[in-house]
């Protein structure tokens, strides 16, 4: 090859998208593509893979650094979201609503200067049942490093027919909202008002269920507003009504984390369908993203979001109803009157499909699993472990998960509930070695 040509070739090297092969001979042309393909990568080196593009974060709108930035842009993304009214749509208990926007890469002293400052910053903010606001920072200071993404953390107040609910935010980049961005089409604002809205829906129903808990910590039953607020699930009612030991009650599922994420999602998109931030069509998205991580911890919701679009498609003017002038555009109270009867019932036929047998599926026997054993009315009553259990459950209730019922099921579970007349605290009465009186049920 003489010097022309080879600078001729050198300079082919140098834009190779220009280059041309031209002949009759496959094998000769192989064999130079291949030549070339080895001199290019000589030339230029190994090719660079490309630097992807960062996950989205929650935080709607590019990363901020400036002090205060963060705090401001999740303010204002839970006021689109409407997150407080929708925290506050329950029955029998006040939910104190806090949002805490961190530094997911602080630690330590740290992040515990950025709660005691929140904490500080938040009178508001109730105390649990036992200690005051620094038992509060202590957990949220204990919760925040273990998660990547908003999470509701619920828990019992000393302030009887409250509770308290801090949603935490870290400023983590989470592929897992490039997903839900992606398959269900939406952008980032309408992304981070589904997760906001998704976690301010598990305030409202803890609290029901955290607030029947201490029920049975102070009564030994249930009382009948929470059953009122038809926000205990189908699993956690039928456990009452076999009179399950405490353990039962205390347990967590798969199933039962299902139902509370199903409750969630379901509330999540209806505020956003009742607004005009999405459409019916949208909701196969929203449900394709569950199915596909493949989640085995609860969080696969799809089908039920496809069963609530066929609702919404069927009946459009229910949408019509959950709609309200103004901010959020939506009626908290409404979206909640439609979702809880329908999420009951969904429910209620899957825990009837899981207790009968295909092959034993009759119309019989349907009709038998469908009746209601009757409630016994003996009071719960715990062993004094049992009791400090509990104690420390409502201490740090995030793990409960507890919600909802259905009419079907009033009758049945009015022979065991009944407003209850207080009762000495449980931390008073082991703090001081006494054990109750004989007449009163324990737990």
């Amino acid at each position: 090859m003489g010097d022309q040509e080879r600078a001729d070739l050198e300079a082919l090297l140098a834009a190779p998208e220009r280059i041309e092969i031209h002949g009759g001979d496959r094998m000769w042309r192989a064999h130079l593509l291949g030549a070339i393909m080895a001199t290019a990568a000589m030339s230029f080196g190994p090719a660079q893979a490309e630097v992807p593009e960062p996950a989205p974060s929650f935080v709607p709108g590019d990363q901020a650094t400036v002090p205060g930035a963060q705090e401001s842009l999740v303010d204002a993304a839970m006021r689109r979201a409407g997150a407080q009214v929708i925290a506050t749509a329950s029955r029998s208990t006040q939910v104190a609503m806090f949002p805490f926007p961190y530094h997911a890469r602080l630690a330590g002293t740290e992040l515990r200067g950025q709660v005691d400052a929140y904490v500080d910053a938040n009178p508001g903010l109730l105390p649990p049942v036992n200690g005051g606001p620094e038992r509060t920072g202590a957990y949220i200071e204990s919760i925040a490093p273990q998660i990547d993404h908003p999470h509701a953390w619920a828990y019992a107040s000393k302030a009887p027919g409250r509770t308290g609910c801090v949603i935490l935010v870290p400023d983590r980049a989470v592929p897992e909202f490039g997903d839900l961005m992606r398959l269900a089409g939406v952008d980032r604002d309408t992304a981070a008002a589904f997760v906001l809205a998704h976690e301010a829906a598990h305030c409202a129903q803890y609290s029901e269920g955290i607030a029947a808990l201490r029920d049975i910590a102070l009564a030994g039953r249930v009382r009948s507003e929470r059953v009122a607020s038809n926000l205990l699930d189908v699993r956690f009612e039928r456990l009452l009504i076999v009179g399950a030991p405490s353990g039962e009650l205390l347990a967590k599922s798969v199933e039962r984390t299902r139902s509370s994420e199903r409750y969630a999602d379901g509330f999540a998109v209806l505020t956003m369908l009742a607004r005009g931030a999405i459409t019916p069509r949208q909701l196969d998205g929203f449900a394709v993203w569950r199915e596909a991580a493949a989640s085995k911890d609860g969080h696969d919701t799809g089908s039920f979001l496809r069963h609530l679009k066929e609702t919404i498609v069927a009946k459009p003017s229910a949408l019509a109803a959950m709609r309200a002038p103004g901010e959020p555009g939506f009626d908290a109270q409404c979206v909640a009157a439609f979702l809880k009867p329908l999420w009951k019932a969904f429910e209620m036929s899957e825990l009837e499909a899981e207790s009968v047998r295909p092959e034993q599926k009759s119309r019989d026997d349907h009709a038998h699993s469908s009746t209601v054993t009757p409630m016994t009315t003996t009071a719960q009553r715990f062993t004094d472990q049992e009791r400090i259990a509990l104690e420390l459950m409502l201490d740090a209730p995030e793990a409960v998960e507890f919600h909802g019922t259905d009419m079907t099921w009033q009758k049945a579970l009015g022979q065991a509930i009944a407003p209850a007349q207080a009762k000495p605290s449980l931390k008073d009465v082991l703090m001081a070695g006494n054990a109750p009186p004989v007449d009163v049920p324990r737990g």
